[in-house]
């Protein structure tokens, strides 16, 4: 390849869409020889679109079988697959889809009045990613479990924790009997209790936090299905969990990517909320109708 070649290879990055959020969720996971062909798929998307996937290996420095499992632990079938995707993506990016590109970092020297507008289409973008990572059949295993649960224990800790609370109290709404307790000891408790009838959703943006994991792990072993809302394809939640709904977001300077993360993770939520709510309208609406006699009687 010529300076020239390599330079126009490496003009376009990808910055959202299906294969951006599959690698920015699965990265943590990537061992190294993975990882330099996930950055290379981010960095060089035309470039790799075009090339062979001997080509890829050798540009990445590694073997085909490298890249083929590189694009399975990012959730792809194989090569072919990303490619599918990688076009789609690119298309809608060069076409369109470049209000969605994710803004430059936010640092000391960046102009206030410019932080909104960075903020807010990265935001943008978050919520985008979500659309292409959510498992749909993962979704609808968990209205099923969450729809037939006798009892839901829902978990977050930490930067999770708030998502969690709008999550339990939302259920709540739709006449789900829902345990929601704040400290790590409660939520250990209340998990130990259930069993095959139960639920739990549990609200963690590395899936490795070790407050979370107990809870989860003890549901699990009582027979209770587990949803998770996470940021990661693959972490130590996911090996205690049923349903895996995967969204999230990347770091921006000063704004954290737990923090970021915590949009897709409400908006995953809300659209477990609906879809419970449209899958037994009935008993939705008495229930919501109690909410609203309630909240009158809360409101001057």
């Amino acid at each position: 390849m010529t300076a020239k070649t390599n330079a126009n290879a490496n003009r376009t990055q990808l910055h959202t869409g299906e294969v951006a959020a599959r690698v920015q969720a699965g990265r943590a996971q990537l061992v190294p020889s993975a990882l330099k062909i996930a950055n290379l798929i981010v960095e060089a998307p035309s470039w790799v679109l075009t090339s062979s996937v001997s080509e890829v290996a050798d540009r990445a420095g590694t073997s085909e079988s490298s890249v083929i499992r590189a694009c399975q632990g990012l959730g792809f079938k194989g090569f072919h697959d990303l490619k599918l995707a990688l076009a789609s993506d690119l298309a809608t990016q060069n076409h369109g889809g470049d209000e969605l590109e994710r803004a430059e970092g936010i640092g000391p020297n960046t102009p206030r009045t410019e932080i909104p507008r960075r903020v807010l289409r990265n935001s943008a973008a978050v919520l985008q990613d979500a659309i292409h990572m959510l498992d749909l059949d993962a979704y609808q295993g968990a209205l099923d479990a969450l729809s037939a649960a006798r009892r839901v224990l829902v978990v977050g800790n930490g930067t999770s924790a708030a998502p969690a609370r709008d999550c339990a109290y939302r259920l709540t709404t739709l006449g789900l009997l829902v345990h929601a307790p704040s400290d790590s000891f409660g939520q250990h408790l209340i998990a130990r209790s259930l069993d095959n009838r139960d639920a739990v959703v549990a609200v963690s943006h590395t899936g490795a936090t070790k407050e979370t994991l107990v809870a989860v792990e003890a549901a699990h072993n009582g027979g209770a299905q587990v949803i998770a809302v996470t940021s990661h394809l693959r972490s130590p939640l996911s090996a205690h969990t049923h349903h895996v709904l995967v969204a999230g977001g990347p770091e921006l300077g000063f704004r954290q990517e737990a923090m970021t993360s915590r949009l897709a993770h409400l908006a995953v939520l809300d659209a477990l909320f609906v879809g419970i709510a449209v899958s037994r309208p009935k008993r939705s609406r008495d229930s919501l109708d109690v909410m609203a006699d309630v909240t009158a009687e809360h409101s001057l």
